[in-house]
């Protein structure tokens, strides 16, 4: 038999990506910037994103068969990354169909931990089934959540927090080795505080920011990877990533931007080189805006923030002060002395997709929560 040998650097195939990161980070406004992007929304999250996205898949059958659909119309419909939101959410569809399969209730109804082994054929078939796409030039991305374990290293006695993808309790340790695996890129996303000395011996330190990162190598604290040659850090930015996709152009899908036609005299003006002035009035004192029925008295409704937020704290009677709050010392997303304002847009966003989960948090954790 005769093999014809192939040298250099193969292009034009897909990449394989996974990345997960805490909640809130930026994982799915990251990845509706890769090119040609297409979305496999499994838990909902992108749904007040201007994204493309296929039905949301009820059983692990309708979720392979939409990447079926993926490739057999991935040139007519321009689709050149698939992106699963999220792959925990989809392991729960496939653990669903094997318990149908075998007539449990519960995946440790099989005897003798088949079950696990079970999911991890699975979920390996369907990691080799995404080769078909890869080959048809379409970019695979996995998103995941991630959660912090206790961990020691074998030279070490001290536990200490180690990152790693969310999958199943008893699952992680079988499913996240084949993603890491079969991946070309692992990225983990964080949030990293930036902490400066406030005294002359250095002994004193205040947080001044909070700034989203992009992790690319493994460390003893977050697992990661990537096979090409990348910094170990980087801005949780799309331009971080372009380079390594040809400099593709960010999201094909990002929406038009609407002009006001006022802005668009004033624009076509100054391109014509005639000067213009733009005058700003305070029409407040003219305006009578309505307090809302339900808003009580001396309530002030927080400004700077996405309105889709500012109005459930108004419906809620929750303060700025109680988002903080929640928000840094009890769950340490954000930065000591950071204000709502100042929070990432997209964690304010994932607020209101969890709203419920953020009141019952400020119950529990604000005396001076005072619902309505």
């Amino acid at each position: 038999m005769i093999f014809e040998e192939v040298n250099g650097i193969q292009t034009g195939s897909g990449l394989k990506i996974v990345i997960y990161g805490q909640e809130g980070v930026g994982k799915s406004t990251l990845a509706s910037q890769f090119p040609g992007a297409v979305f496999i929304d499994c838990e909902g999250s992108t749904s007040r994103m201007n994204v493309r996205r296929l039905p949301k898949p009820t059983s692990w059958k309708m979720f392979t068969d939409e990447f079926e659909y993926i490739l057999s119309s991935c040139k007519a419909n321009g689709y050149k990354t698939a992106i699963v939101d999220t792959f925990d959410w989809a392991e729960r569809l496939a653990l669903e169909a094997l318990c149908t399969e075998h007539n449990v209730t519960g995946i440790e109804g099989m005897n003798y931990g088949k079950g696990w082994e079970y999911e991890k054929e699975m979920i390996g078939r369907f990691l080799d089934s995404t080769d078909r796409l890869i080959k048809e030039g379409v970019n695979i991305v996995l998103l995941c959540h991630a959660i912090s374990r206790k961990t020691t290293l074998p030279e070490e006695t001290e536990e200490f927090d180690h990152w790693e993808l969310k999958l199943g309790n008893k699952t992680t340790n079988k499913i996240a080795p084949l993603l890491k695996e079969w991946s070309d890129m692992t990225l983990f996303l964080a949030f990293r505080t930036n902490i400066i000395a406030v005294d002359d011996k250095g002994k004193k330190h205040k947080a001044t920011s909070c700034e989203r990162i992009m992790y690319t190598t493994k460390t003893a604290w977050w697992d990661a990877k990537n096979r090409f040659g990348m910094p170990d850090k980087l801005p949780l930015t799309w331009e971080s990533l372009a380079p390594i996709f040809g400099s593709a152009p960010a999201a094909e899908t990002a929406p038009p931007v609407n002009t006001p036609p006022a802005q668009q005299v004033i624009e076509k003006a100054q391109q014509a080189g005639i000067p213009t002035e733009t005058v700003k009035e305070d029409l407040s004192s003219f305006v009578d805006i309505p307090t809302a029925p339900q808003q009580p008295t001396g309530y002030q409704r927080v400004q700077g923030i996405p309105d889709a937020l500012a109005d459930l704290m108004q419906q809620h009677n929750v303060t700025a002060e109680q988002i903080e709050y929640v928000s840094i010392d009890v769950r340490h997303y954000m930065a000591n002395g950071m204000k709502i304002q100042q929070f990432p847009t997209d964690y304010l966003m994932y607020l209101t997709t969890i709203w419920d989960q953020v009141v019952q948090l400020i119950k529990e954790n604000c005396n001076d929560y005072v619902p309505y």
